[in-house]
């Protein structure tokens, strides 16, 4: 009889004997989520996997009309994400201290040190990625198909919840390929507000 660890999904569950008897503990990240125990190690796994599946559904129901959980789930991916580099906490931090949220590319490249706007706006990007993967968030394409990652974070203050993809397309296209786009604001998502703020950001 032995420790197992097996990958479910997004999670990590981690089995064995426990007292005479099984259990089961399921992380993501480093973040317990879910445990059992029982007289198997199937059965406390099978129980742990269906505890997961009823998390994943409950998350999915509390998605808003662009796809984004709750911040709760927000809150729990920044914590599966471990420490972030301090670019990428300092662009999170003077997105949520900035007036209602708005930020821009230029501003955020001088909160992190980055040496222009289009860096500031790559590495947002990739922490958006970052994100999404944690959440389960499928972002917006541009034209070319490729993802729009930092709408895992922000989105166009304009947008139109009936039609989302459309509109964010839209603001981009007015901006991505002009000098002006340093200006363009995202403005963060309510619940990564949130979430932030009870992570002590």
């Amino acid at each position: 009889m032995s420790f197992e660890t097996e990958k479910y999904g997004r999670y990590e569950i981690k089995s064995g004997p426990l007292k005479g008897s099984w259990a089961a503990n399921a992380f993501r990240g480093k973040t317990l989520v879910a445990q059992a125990a029982g007289g198997s190690r199937i059965e406390v796994v099978q129980d742990v996997k269906t505890q997961l599946d009823n998390l994943d559904a409950i998350e999915l129901s509390e998605r808003d009309k662009e796809g984004a959980p709750s911040a709760k789930v927000y809150e729990a991916a920044f914590l599966a994400l471990g420490e972030l580099n301090d670019g990428y906490r300092a662009m999170l931090k003077a997105h949520l201290n900035a007036p209602d949220h708005l930020i821009s590319a230029t501003k955020l490249a001088a909160a992190a040190g980055y040496v222009n706007w289009s860096a500031a706006n790559l590495h947002y990007g990739l922490l958006g990625a970052k994100v999404a993967e944690e959440i389960g968030f499928e972002p917006p394409s541009r034209p070319d198909g490729s993802k729009i990652w930092t709408c895992a974070i922000a989105r166009d203050p304009n947008l139109d919840l009936e039609f989302p993809d459309t509109s964010l397309q839209d603001a981009l296209e007015r901006w991505i390929d002009d000098e002006s786009f340093r200006h363009f604001e995202w403005q963060m998502r309510p619940q990564v507000v949130q979430a932030l703020r009870s992570l002590g950001y």
